[in-house]
Parts: C-alpha cells; structure tokens; sequence
C-alpha cells in the first residue's frame, strides 16, 4: 500500500516550511525514523522521519518549495499498515518525534548516497559561495571534519571549466533563514507604526560592577557581558511600563500585556540574525541568565536552535556594540511592541556636577535605540521608560532593592 508523509502541525502557529534538502531519492528503500528531508520554519531547520519501512515511489515538493500543514511530503510503498493511518488525518499525525533541531542548510548531490559532513558553520557558507559540494571534500580533522585549509586544497585541485565571458552579476535564491528574516521584517515594517526614542547612557557604574564581579565570574566558569546586567536592569522598568511588554491583536482590537517576561536575544550568526528567547527571566540570577544567553548563542551559531527557542518572546534586545555604530533604528521583532537597541560603549566627553559646579569629564557612554509600535506606546511613555531604565543602568545597585 502507498503511505502519505505529510507535513505534521507542529504548533506555536507554524503553518508552513521550506524543503530544505532530501535525503533520499526516488527508488531508495527507506527504514522506519530514518531522517528523509529537512524543512526550514520559523528561523530553524527541522529533520523529518518516515514512521514506516518501504520504497520511495515519488518526492511531492521539490527543494526550494512551500510546505504547508497537512500537505503531502512524499509517498512511500510499504507493506504494511503504518499505525498513523488508524488516526485522524489532520492532527492525530502529528508526532513530535519527527522533528529534530538540524544544523544549517547544505546542498548533496542526490545521485550520491548520502553520508554525514562534519564542517565548521563558516567552511560551510565558504563552501556554498564557491558551489562545492562538501561530500567531495576530504577532511582531515577529528573523525574526518573538514577543516578551511582541506576546502582550500580542494578548490585548487578541482578543474574549473574555461568561461570566456566572467559573469557580471550573481543571482542568490531568497531561501532559508534569510527568506524568513525577510518576511518576518517586511510584516513588521507593513503592521507596526515604528517610532524610534535615543538616549545617551552613563556605563561608568556598570564597569565598575563587570569589573568586581570578575572574579566571580571566573570561578563560576561564566563570561559576564552587559546583556545579562541590562536585562535585570530592564526588568523592573517593563514592570513599571508593562505597555512595552505586550502585544497587539489587530483582528480582535485588542492589546495583551504580558505579565512574564521572555527576553529575545538577537544573535548574528552566518545564516542571518537569529533571536532566541531567554524565558523567565525576571526569574533568574544574573549568572543564570549569563549562562544561558551563552548557551542559546552558542547553538544559534550551530544551527542547533529548536522551534521552543525561538518562539514566545514579549520583548527583544539587539546589540550591535561589539561591531560598532552610534545609532541605528531597530526593527520590532512582530507581534512585540517594543524592541531596545544597544550600542557600542565609547568615551565620550559629557558634563557633569563636581562639588555642585558643571564640569567636562570624559565617560564610557552607551546610545540605547528603543523602537515602539507607536499604535500602543506614546512617545511620552517610552520617553519615561527609558529615563528609569538609564536610571538603574547608571545605579545598577537599585535594583536589588527592587527584588
């Protein structure tokens, strides 16, 4: 009999994916939980299984097509009667056990079986700019892991066909991790009334508790960066202000503020930016919350984010301050309300009052960038957001005295 591998809803209102890569061919016999195609939704890639033994008799999507729930994956002949079928066939599919976190996407050859690549994230963007198939490539690494010197040797190696003409220009398909950044940001921009407040930062307090804390830090095995300090200094301000940790339901007219606070992490990684989401986070101590902004940034770089991760957020940090630029105008992370933009810490002269006398000093200064959906937060609002959220940066100290 022909079995039917749908696209199973999965939740948190994820309606479509991508068709990423397959893993199998017309033809090739599969075995019941071999991984048979990997889909891209919502800024992560997830592995697909057969719950079934059989022949491949057709691939529906092609890589490159639209997926939606319920839609036909493949279809496989099998002998026997897979227990999904006994179900009903809209939801009583689903099974969580067919969806694994996968690593960035990576094209193969289909007419080569195919086999497990171990490769740095960078080797692999290195290798889809130069169109090399890592599968052809000899690694020389731990347990056959491609190295960058093994991808250059390669290219030298590999005979390059003569083109009498060099092409102008290069068409790069909108697929993947960028197509859903795309999206996501074009349906910002079109929903959300942006209006964006900056303000100038003392960080001198800051440092100063970077600084003491070092130590401790060192002893727990953390590295203590100011997003884990920023964030229990934004706490209190949302809780002040719970306007900017909501949303917006444009259909039933209606605003939700959340009364949790799961902080989204802006991660820039070689698939694009990413923004995992720290749950609970009035909840943690600044270690945990250090611990686990490393955690998520570590496995958005590797690919190994899963749809939990990525999803629930009520208000977004980016910070851009270990690049560099003054100002810039972050995009809300929809359905959020609010998003805040760090930037990068300088000295800079500013005035100060020394015995009640303005004076010159020089300052390690930061320009915070908040961006608002003007529909829900005025400019007022935000304005005196932003002034309490400073207040416990340059008095990080106060904050205690808020828990």
């Amino acid at each position: 009999m022909i079995f039917e591998l749908k696209f199973a809803d999965i939740g948190e209102g994820v309606q479509e994916g991508e068709v990423m890569e397959w893993h199998v061919s017309q033809g090739d016999e599969v075995e019941e939980e071999q991984t048979v195609v990997e889909v891209h939704t919502e800024k992560v890639n997830v592995e697909i299984t057969t719950p079934v033994d059989g022949t491949v008799v057709s691939l529906e999507k092609e890589e490159g097509d639209i997926v939606r729930v319920n839609e036909v994956l493949m279809k496989i002949e099998t002998e026997e009667t897979p227990k999904e079928e006994e179900k009903e066939p809209a939801k009583e599919e689903e099974d969580d056990s067919l969806f694994k976190p996968s690593a960035p996407f990576k094209k193969r050859d289909k007419k080569k079986k195919s086999k497990k690549v171990l490769a740095a994230p960078a080797v692999r963007r290195r290798a889809r700019e130069a169109d090399i198939d890592l599968q052809d490539v000899e690694g020389t690494g731990p347990a056959g892991r491609i190295k960058q010197e093994d991808l250059e040797r390669y290219k030298k190696q590999r005979k390059r066909p003569r083109r009498e003409v060099e092409k102008p220009e290069e068409v790069i398909p909108l697929r993947g991790t960028r197509r859903s950044i795309a999206k996501s940001l074009r349906r910002s921009k079109d929903r959300a009334a942006h209006f964006t407040y900056f303000d100038e930062v003392d960080m001198s307090a800051m440092d100063e508790l970077r600084k003491a804390a070092k130590p401790m830090a060192e002893e727990k095995g953390v590295s203590l960066t100011y997003l884990p300090l920023i964030i229990k200094c934004l706490i209190p301000a949302l809780k002040e202000f719970p306007m900017l940790n909501a949303s917006l339901d444009e259909e039933r007219e209606q605003i939700t503020i959340k009364h949790y606070y799961n902080i989204g992490i802006a991660v820039d990684t070689e698939e694009g930016l990413m923004v995992p989401v720290v749950k609970n986070a009035d909840a943690k101590t600044v270690w945990e919350l250090a611990e686990e902004i490393e955690d998520l940034a570590k496995r958005a770089r590797s690919g190994k984010l899963t749809l939990e991760d990525v999803q629930g957020g009520t208000f977004t940090i980016t910070s851009v301050g270990n690049i560099g630029g003054a100002m810039a105008t972050p995009i809300i992370n929809w359905p959020e309300v609010a998003i805040l933009g760090v930037m990068r810490k300088k000295l800079r002269p500013v005035v100060v009052k020394e015995n009640g006398k303005p004076e010159i000093a020089i300052r390690p200064t930061m320009f915070l960038s908040i961006s608002i959906d003007h529909r829900v937060v005025d400019g007022a609002k935000v304005a005196r957001f932003t002034n309490l959220l400073m207040k416990y940066m340059e008095n990080p100290g106060l904050v205690l005295l808020e828990e």
